[in-house]
């Protein structure tokens, strides 16, 4: 059982370097500006809620989910 462990740990060590020496970008390395981030969520929004679209309170809530996930708040009085 203890060499199977061993086996397994080293498998896993193995991958982990694998991945650090492939280059795995990490994600401070790819973050966007604010301004970068609110230009790629509006097209998201607009993409995803036509021009016209009555639906303001979605609209805002995609947006804000999007700029979140990219790791930022919305300021206040940013409109999607």
């Amino acid at each position: 059982m203890l060499r199977v462990w061993q086996v397994s740990g080293t498998a896993a060590l193995a991958l982990a370097g694998a991945l650090v020496v492939s280059g795995v970008p990490d994600a401070s390395a790819q973050r966007l500006s604010y301004e970068q981030a609110y230009a790629r969520c509006k097209q998201e929004v607009v993409a995803a809620y036509p021009a016209g679209s009555s639906d303001s309170v979605g609209r805002a809530a995609r947006g804000g989910a999007c700029m979140k996930q990219l790791g930022y708040n919305l300021k206040k009085g940013a409109k999607f």
